[in-house]
């Protein structure tokens, strides 16, 4: 849990990832590390839509969130699928460049790129301290 603000404000800044805990309408959660990037209070990552995170997420919205490690300071929000926003995918990408900067250029850019351009990738937005409608 985040014990104080200043606490969470550094870590969204500094982690290079982020664990995030989905939970299917059983209940029933997992736990996964990802890339993401920080824009106007939100936290955005992409991945498969078929992944079983991004299932949990279009069934649910609810998320945990650990920023660093599985046990660094973390938050609830309300996760959602957003397409047709190539902007946000571009900045996303963009941050994915400056955050990791031989993998993404040389590799996971393009596939990241491509998948979402074919559909088979969703960008993901989550909104801390909301919860799911």
């Amino acid at each position: 849990m985040v014990d104080a603000a200043g606490t969470l404000a550094d870590r969204l800044q500094t982690a290079k990832r982020m664990h995030v805990t989905t939970y299917a309408t059983s209940g029933r959660s997992g736990t996964v590390p990802t890339w993401f990037m920080v824009m106007d209070g939100a936290l955005y990552f992409t991945t498969l839509r078929t992944s079983l995170k991004a299932r949990r997420i279009k069934a649910t919205g609810r998320v945990r969130v650990a920023l660093g490690t599985p046990d660094g300071p973390s938050f609830d929000g309300r996760a959602e699928w957003v397409d047709d926003r190539p902007d946000l995918e571009e900045a996303v990408l963009g941050a994915y460049r400056r955050k990791y900067p031989v993998i993404v250029p040389l590799f996971m850019g393009r596939w990241i790129r491509k998948r979402l351009a074919r559909k088979e990738s969703v960008l993901i937005r989550i909104t801390p301290g909301a919860r799911p409608s």
